[in-house]
């Protein structure tokens, strides 16, 4: 018997990153316009599609913010928004088929730099496969069956800044916290200037004055006016018995005007019993 239709899925994805059979670089488009002389700015990003088949493309531009969690929020384009450049953004192809193997340059010209306000400023280019793809899925009953249909959507997030550029970190909280599997570090960092901060960070474990080890934390990008928390595991491999320790976060990103600025925190740590 013919199996029947239970349901038709459609899933959008969106990644700064290559998904599937789609690749596009730069991930992310990060410029300092005050380097630019005149009043608009010309780069581009390449599109590579699936190695053995034609892949067809369309392109649109969108706005986004990125909230606390580090996440990624497309938004409605917003003219009375100062930050948001989405109209500002115009490129060619707007729609065009990658040939097994190849890649597509895609060209943006990002125009009325003037216009721009002080700090920084987003857009999004978001790059859709145009014909989807369709799984069939087992539901488990029998007669019946379901079809999904995937369209792959990824977003190259563009920053821009422009003008007076702050861009100010500040730890607002390093505490340590008992989870089931060992001890972790929290340091929330925000973001008080008017352009995001991009931090690299390390951990310290030091006992007295010696330094017992140190080891790196995942970087991030923190939003601007907003702040993330870092979680990671505390490395106690080095500490050889229990006592009174001292963490040390060190972290360190690059301000407005390109100068290396380093945050650094202290915190004890007790270790009892033997680990």
């Amino acid at each position: 018997m013919m199996k029947k239709i239970l349901g038709l899925l459609i899933a959008f994805m969106m990644a700064t990153q290559a998904f599937a059979s789609i690749a596009v670089a730069p991930m992310r488009l990060e410029i300092d316009a005050n380097k630019f002389r005149g009043n608009y700015i010309t780069t581009s990003i390449n599109v590579t599609g699936d190695k053995r088949k034609p892949m067809r493309f369309k392109v649109s531009p969108g706005y986004f913010k990125l909230n606390e969690n580090n996440d990624l929020m497309v938004l409605p384009s917003d003219s009375n928004d100062p930050y948001d450049i989405s109209k500002k953004v115009k490129f060619v192809p707007s729609e065009f088929t990658v040939l097994p193997g190849k890649s597509q340059r895609v060209r943006l010209n990002i125009l009325n730099l003037n216009k721009f306000a002080d700090g920084e400023s987003r857009a999004i280019l978001f790059i859709e496969d145009v014909e989807p793809k369709e799984i069939a899925v087992d539901t488990g009953r029998a007669g019946y069956g379901a079809q999904l249909i995937i369209k792959t959507r990824l977003g190259v997030p563009i920053y821009i800044d422009k003008g007076k550029v702050s861009k100010i970190g500040e730890i607002e909280e390093f505490k340590v916290v008992q989870a089931k599997d060992g001890l972790y570090t929290q340091i929330k960092i925000s973001s008080k200037g008017n352009s995001r901060i991009r931090y690299e960070g390390k951990i310290q474990i030091i006992q007295g004055k010696k330094l017992i080890d140190e080891y790196a934390i995942d970087d991030h990008v923190v939003g601007l006016g907003t702040s993330y928390t870092t979680t990671d595991k505390i490395k106690v491999d080095k500490i050889k018995q229990g006592g009174e320790y001292t963490l040390r976060a060190i972290i360190h990103y690059m301000d407005g005007n390109g100068k290396r600025q380093n945050l650094k925190q202290e915190i004890p740590l007790n270790i009892k019993g033997n680990t």
